[in-house]
C-alpha cells in the first residue's frame, strides 16, 4: 500500500532524480544557497517569495488550476478540481503533473496548494475574497434559484464577470434585495463568493484551455521560389550596413542624455543619414549596444574595444553576433520614443527600454512561429499564443512585445511579416545551444543562403553605379559616395554633387575612388564622373579639420628617436612641427610605447602641468547584460545533477545541518520543536513552537497550544 503524502517534503522525497532536476531548473532560486536536504528544499519552495515567483512560470491552464485549488480549499480531489475548471481528470493531468513538479501542489487523492499562494490569491478567477458574512453554500443556491425566476438575463451577465458590480438603479436595488450583491463598504457592490460560485454552478472557470492556441493567418505562397530567402539575406546585410555607420561616431559622436541613452533627435538624424526608418536603425544600434560594441564616456557615444575585433570578422560572423545579441537581450528597440508608465519618454540605449522577462517571451514567440512555417501569422493570433504562455503579463505588454518582435525581427532578416525566414528558423535552433555553437550555426546559415559577393560594377553616363549582386567588402566604400536609387537583385547608386561633397567631408579620397572604379568597372569611367570628382576635390579642403587623441611634445631629436623606434610604429605618429607630434592612440598607450622605446615620458595636462598616474583609456567592451551569453535565463550555480546529488547526500545525513536548515526542515514537516530565544540580557528563553516560515532573516512561528504567532530574527534562535 502506498504511503500517504503528508507534506510537500514527503512529495519531494518521492521524486526521482530527473524530476528533482526539472524542479531546480525551473526554480533556480531554490538552490541559492544549496539546501541541506529535501526538507529544507521543500520549506524554501513553500516560502512566500519563491512561491509567488513560481507563479510567473505557469501557463494559462496551470494558473487556472492554482486559482481553483485556492477556491476549493485544502484536500480537494483531482475529480473535484477538474470539475471546477469545466474539464475532466485526464485533460488536466499534464498540467497538474507540472504543478507537482514545480512544488506548488502536493498530494495525490487529496491535493494541497502551498500556503502562501492560498493566502495571497484573494480574488481568483474574478471571485471576491471570502468573508464571514458570506451566506452558506446552500443558502446561496436558494438565493440564486429564486432570483432566476425574475432576473435570469441579469444573472447570466454577472455569472462569469468580476465580483465588483457597478449600478445604482432599479436593477441594482433588486439584486441587493435578492441577496445576489451586497455593499462592499466603499460605496460599491460586490457578489459574495458563495453566491458567485452558485451562479457558476460550482465551477471556477468556464473552460480549460489545455492546448496552446496555434498562430493563425494566410498561407504563404511564393511566385518566385526562393524570393523570401533572398529578401531575408538582403535585410541581414542591410543590418550590417547600418551597423557600419557606427564608425561615423568617431568624427560626429551623438550625445548622451543625463539619465543615460541616446537623444531622440540624434537617433532621427542618424536614421535619416542612413536612409532607413527609426525602428530599423534603433534595432541595429540597440543590438550593437547589448553586444558591447558601442558605449559612452558620460558625454558622447563611441565604439568600444570590442568594435575593433568585431570589424575584422567576416560579414556572416558579424551578423550572427548582432542577431544573437538581439535575441538574448533584455531590451525592446521598437518602444523607443513612447512614454513608459510614468509618462517618461523611453530613450534608446538606456535602462528605460529594459523589461524583465522580455527575453523569455521573445524566445517563446520565436519557437511558436517555428511550429507554423507555412503561415503568415497575424499579430493578434501571436498575442493570444503569448498570453496563454504568460497569463500574468498584462495584455497591453503582450501586444507591445508582439509588435516589437515583428518590427525588430524584420530589420535583422529573421522575420518576414508573421513568419520566420530560413535565417529565423536557424535562430530558433541556436537559442538552445551555447554561444559558440549558435554563432557558428547562424554564420553558416547566412553563408549558405547568401549568393557569392561580386567585385565588379557597371558604370553609366548618367553617373549611376550598378553593383550586380551582393557587394564584396572592397565595394562597400561606394555606399558612402552615392545615393541609393534601388535595391534588390542589384544595387543601384547615383553619384551627385551633394553625395560627393558629403563623402569628401567625412574624409573620403576621390582619387582612391577613381582607382577603385578603374579596377572593378567593366566599362571605362565616364568623363563626367571624373570631372565631378576632381572638381569637388579641388574645392574641398580649404579648411582642414583632423582628429587627434594625444599630443606629444619633446625636443626635435627626441621625437626623431621615438619616430624611428620599431615599437612606435603602432602609434602612427604625425609630426605637426619639429617638436610636436600627434597620435590617435590614447595617452596611456603612448606612455607605454615611449617607455618600451627606452625613453622616460611624463604625462601632462592641457595646461602643461604634470598630472597623476590616472590617464584616460579607450571604452571597455563586453555585453551590457552579464547574462547575455546564457540562453535560458539565469543559470544554476551548479549543474542540476550535481545539485541533486548534494541535496540527497545531505538528506542521508552526510552533512551537518545548520540552525537555518533545521528550522526549514521543521517547517517542511509542520513539526513542533523547542526554540531557544536569546533575550536582550543574553539569557535564553525556551518555547515549544511550530515554525511557519523563514524569509528575509526572520522566523515566523506559532507557540504550542496557542493561536498567537510571533516573529524574531534568526540569529536570536538557538536549537538544542
Amino acid at each position: 500500500m502506498t504511503a500517504v503524502i503528508r507534506s510537500l517534503a514527503d512529495s519531494l522525497r518521492r521524486f526521482g532524480d530527473d524530476r528533482l532536476e526539472a524542479l531546480l531548473v525551473a526554480r533556480p532560486d531554490l538552490v541559492s544557497p544549496l539546501p541541506k536536504g529535501l526538507g529544507p528544499l521543500a520549506a524554501r519552495a513553500a516560502g512566500a517569495t519563491s512561491a509567488r515567483r513560481a507563479l510567473h512560470a505557469l501557463t494559462l491552464p496551470e494558473l487556472h488550476l492554482v486559482e481553483s485549488l485556492a477556491v476549493l480549499g485544502d484536500g480537494a480531489s483531482p475529480a473535484a478540481l477538474a470539475a471546477s475548471v469545466s474539464s475532466d481528470p485526464a485533460t488536466i493531468g499534464p498540467s497538474l503533473e507540472r504543478l507537482t513538479t514545480l512544488a506548488i501542489v502536493w498530494g495525490e487523492d487529496e491535493l494541497h496548494l502551498v500556503r502562501p499562494l492560498r493566502e495571497s490569491l484573494r480574488v481568483p478567477a474574478g471571485l471576491a475574497p471570502s468573508s464571514p458574512d458570506d451566506p452558506a453554500p446552500e443558502q446561496a443556491e436558494r438565493r440564486v434559484s429564486a432570483a432566476r425566476e425574475t432576473m435570469a438575463e441579469a444573472l447570466d451577465a454577472l455569472t462569469w464577470g468580476p465580483a465588483a458590480v457597478e449600478g445604482r438603479g432599479r436593477l441594482a436595488a433588486a439584486l441587493r434585495e435578492a441577496g445576489i450583491v451586497v455593499a462592499d463598504g466603499d460605496g460599491g457592490l460586490r457578489i459574495p463568493r458563495t453566491v458567485h460560485l452558485a451562479l457558476r454552478g460550482g465551477r471556477v472557470r468556464r473552460g480549460f484551455a489545455a492546448q496552446r492556441p496555434s498562430p493563425e493567418g494566410t498561407e504563404l505562397s511564393e511566385r518566385i521560389p526562393g524570393s523570401r530567402t533572398a529578401q531575408a539575406v538582403e535585410r541581414a546585410f542591410e543590418s550590417l550596413r547600418l551597423l557600419g555607420t557606427v564608425r561615423s561616431f568617431d568624427d560626429d559622436p551623438p550625445g548622451v542624455l543625463r539619465r543615460g541613452g541616446l537623444p531622440q533627435r540624434d537617433l532621427r538624424r542618424l536614421a535619416d543619414r542612413a536612409g532607413v526608418s527609426v525602428p530599423a536603425y534603433a534595432t541595429v544600434l540597440q543590438s550593437a549596444w547589448q553586444a558591447g560594441l558601442i558605449g559612452h564616456d558620460g558625454q558622447e557615444w563611441h565604439p568600444t574595444r570590442d568594435w575593433d575585433a568585431h570589424r575584422v570578422q567576416g560579414a556572416e560572423e558579424r551578423w550572427a553576433e548582432l542577431v544573437l545579441a538581439w535575441a538574448l537581450g533584455h531590451h525592446l528597440a521598437a518602444v523607443v520614443g513612447t512614454p513608459d508608465a510614468t509618462g517618461t519618454g523611453r530613450s534608446l540605449l538606456s535602462d528605460l527600454t529594459r523589461r524583465d522577462g522580455v527575453r523569455t517571451r521573445r524566445g517563446s514567440l520565436l519557437r511558436t512561429l517555428r511550429t507554423s512555417p507555412g503561415i503568415d501569422a497575424t499579430a493578434r493570433s501571436l498575442s493570444l499564443c503569448l498570453a496563454w504562455a504568460f497569463p500574468l503579463v498584462p495584455a497591453d505588454v503582450i501586444e507591445e512585445e508582439t509588435s516589437a518582435l515583428l518590427t525588430e525581427g524584420a530589420a535583422l532578416g529573421v522575420l518576414h511579416g508573421g513568419t520566420l525566414t530560413s535565417l529565423g528558423q536557424e535562430l530558433v535552433l541556436a537559442l538552445d545551444e551555447d554561444v559558440t555553437q549558435a554563432d557558428a550555426r547562424l554564420a553558416g546559415a547566412l553563408r549558405e543562403a547568401a549568393p557569392p559577393p561580386v567585385e565588379e560594377v557597371l558604370l553609366d553616363a548618367d553617373l549611376t553605379v550598378v553593383i550586380p549582386g551582393r557587394p564584396a567588402e572592397r565595394l562597400l566604400p561606394l555606399l558612402d559616395w552615392g545615393e541609393v536609387v534601388s535595391r534588390g537583385g542589384a544595387l543601384t547608386l547615383r553619384l551627385t554633387t551633394a553625395s560627393v561633397r558629403r563623402a569628401l567631408g567625412s574624409g573620403r579620397d576621390a582619387e582612391a575612388l577613381l582607382l577603385l572604379l578603374e579596377e572593378t568597372s567593366r566599362s571605362p569611367i565616364p568623363q563626367g564622373l571624373t570631372y565631378l570628382l576632381r572638381d569637388e576635390q579641388r574645392r574641398h579642403g580649404r579648411v582642414q579639420v583632423s582628429r587627434a587623441t594625444t599630443v606629444l611634445t619633446a625636443e626635435a631629436e627626441v621625437l626623431d628617436l621615438l619616430q624611428v623606434a620599431p615599437e612606435a610604429s603602432a602609434l602612427s605618429l604625425h609630426r605637426l612641427a619639429p617638436t610636436v607630434a600627434v597620435t590617435l592612440s590614447d595617452p596611456g598607450f603612448a606612455l607605454q610605447i615611449s617607455r618600451q622605446a627606452g625613453l622616460a615620458p611624463q604625462a601632462v595636462g592641457p595646461d602643461g602641468r604634470t598630472v597623476g598616474p590616472e590617464v584616460s583609456h579607450s571604452l571597455p567592451g563586453g555585453p551590457v547584460d552579464p547574462d547575455l551569453v546564457t540562453v535560458g535565463g539565469p543559470e544554476l550555480a551548479l549543474p542540476p545533477a550535481q545539485a541533486v546529488t548534494r541535496i540527497r547526500a545531505a538528506e542521508d545525513g552526510a552533512v551537518d545541518l545548520s540552525v537555518t536548515d533545521r528550522l526549514l526542515e521543521a517547517i517542511a514537516q509542520e513539526a513542533e520543536i523547542p526554540l531557544g530565544i536569546v533575550d536582550g540580557r543574553g539569557g535564553v528563553v525556551v518555547k515549544r513552537a511550530r515554525p511557519l516560515s523563514l524569509e528575509g532573516g526572520r522566523l515566523r512561528a506559532r507557540e504550542a497550544g496557542s493561536d498567537d504567532e510571533f516573529t524574531m530574527l534568526v540569529h536570536r534562535v538557538t536549537l538544542g
